[in-house]
C-alpha cells in the first residue's frame, strides 16, 4: 500500500488565521488524500488546530468551528510542540518572538501514533543530540520535531523528522566570535547536524518499539536548494555521504558510512512579488532503504493553479495561504 506525506510552511499560521487560509490548507490535505501532515510555522500554540483555548474567537463552539479540526473531521488527529531551546544552556540562540512551531496532523483511519507500554508515543521536540563543535557546528536555531506513525494494523512505522532550518544567521552578540562564516553555511551545518548525528540515531533505534520495520524521513524547510533546481545559490547536493561520526565526507563503500538522498528539485517558494516562483527550498531526505520504497516521480510540488485555477493563482496563494508550496512525497510499503 502507499502513504501520501506532505510537508508545508504555512507562513505564520496564527489563531488569528484567515477562514480562506484554513479552507484551503484542509482542501489540499482532503483533494491530494495526504496521511500525514508536517506543517511549519505554526504560531500561537497551534490553538488553531483544533480550537481548544482559541480565545480570539469567542465561545467555544465557535473556536471549533474556526479550526483545521472541524474541516477535516474527526478522523483527524494534531499536535503542536515548540522548538524553543533553553538560552540558559545555548545563549548563541536567536528567540523567536513570534512562538513558531511545528505542528504534526495524521489520518487515524489509516495511520496512528506508536504505542509503547500501553501509551501512545506522542510528536516531540527531538533534543538528544550533540555537536562537535571543532568542525565549526553548533546546535540547530530550531530543533526539530520527531513523530513515529505506526501503518494501521501493520507492524511498520514511518519516522519523520520534521525542520524548519535557519534563513539568517544570529545576531553577533548571540553567537561566538570565532565562527566566522555565513548565513547559508549555517544553513548546511544545520543540515549536517540532522542528516549526519540526528537522521542515524532515529533510523537505527529499535529498543522497545514493537514495529518489525521503520522509515526514517527529514522533511521540512531547509532554506537550501537542490543543484538540479537552476537555482544557483545556497546550494544542498542530492546525495550526501556520512561516516559514523556524523560527518560529511566523499563517497565511500565503507560499511560504516552512509548515503543520504536529498529530493524534489522543483521550485516550491514563491518570490517576494507574488508573481512566480523562485526558490527550492522545501525537501524529502532518506537514507537507502527508504528510497527503495519511494518513486521519485510521484513526488509533487502542489500548484496554485489547482487550487485557485485562474491567471493571478500564484498571487492569490501568496496572499491567502503563505509563500511556500506544499510538497508531497508517496512511500509504498
Amino acid at each position: 500500500m502507499s502513504y501520501k506525506i506532505m510537508s508545508f510552511n504555512v507562513q505564520n499560521l496564527s489563531a488569528s488565521a484567515s477562514s480562506d487560509k484554513l479552507d484551503i490548507i484542509a482542501k489540499i490535505v482532503q483533494k491530494y488524500e495526504v496521511d500525514i501532515v508536517a506543517l511549519q510555522e505554526v504560531l500561537d500554540e497551534g490553538k488553531v488546530l483544533t480550537g481548544i483555548n482559541l480565545k480570539s474567537v469567542s465561545g467555544a463552539a465557535k473556536a471549533y468551528e474556526h479550526s483545521l479540526k472541524r474541516r477535516l473531521g474527526n478522523d483527524w488527529a494534531m499536535c503542536w510542540r515548540d522548538p524553543h531551546t533553553r538560552a540558559k544552556d545555548y545563549v548563541y540562540l536567536g528567540i523567536d518572538k513570534r512562538g513558531e512551531g511545528y505542528a504534526f496532523l495524521w489520518n487515524t483511519s489509516r495511520v496512528d501514533l506508536l504505542v509503547e507500554d500501553g501509551r501512545q508515543v506522542f510528536p516531540r521536540i527531538y533534543r538528544n543530540y550533540k555537536v562537535n563543535t571543532s568542525n565549526d557546528l553548533i546546535r540547530l536555531i530550531r530543533d526539530p520535531c520527531y513523530g513515529q506513525f505506526k501503518i494501521n494494523n501493520r507492524p511498520v512505522e514511518i519516522r519523520l523528522l520534521t525542520t524548519h532550518i535557519v534563513y539568517g544567521k544570529p545576531s553577533a552578540e548571540n553567537i561566538s566570535a570565532d565562527l566566522d562564516y555565513g548565513a547559508v553555511t549555517m544553513r548546511r551545518n544545520e543540515f549536517q547536524i540532522l542528516a549526519g548525528q540526528i537522521y542515524p540515531r532515529i533510523s537505527k533505534f529499535h529498543k522497545q518499539t514493537s514495529c518489525t520495520s521503520a522509515y526514517t524521513i527529514i522533511l521540512g524547510d531547509y532554506n537550501l536548494n537542490l543543484p538540479s533546481s537552476g537555482v544557483g545559490k545556497a546550494l544542498l547536493p542530492e546525495i550526501m555521504c556520512f561516516d559514523e561520526k556524523g560527518n560529511n565526507v566523499a563517497f565511500s563503500f565503507d560499511n560504516n558510512s552512509y548515503m543520504i538522498n536529498n529530493v524534489q528539485s522543483r521550485l516550491s517558494t514563491i518570490n517576494a512579488n507574488g508573481d512566480s516562483l523562485a526558490s527550492n527550498y522545501d525537501h524529502f531526505s532518506y537514507n537507502n532503504k527508504v528510497a527503495s520504497r519511494i518513486d521519485l516521480n510521484g513526488i509533487k510540488v502542489v500548484s496554485p493553479y489547482d487550487i485557485f485555477m485562474d491567471d493571478n493563482s500564484i498571487k492569490e496563494f501568496k496572499e491567502k495561504v503563505s509563500d511556500h508550496l506544499p510538497i508531497i512525497l508517496c512511500i509504498d510499503i
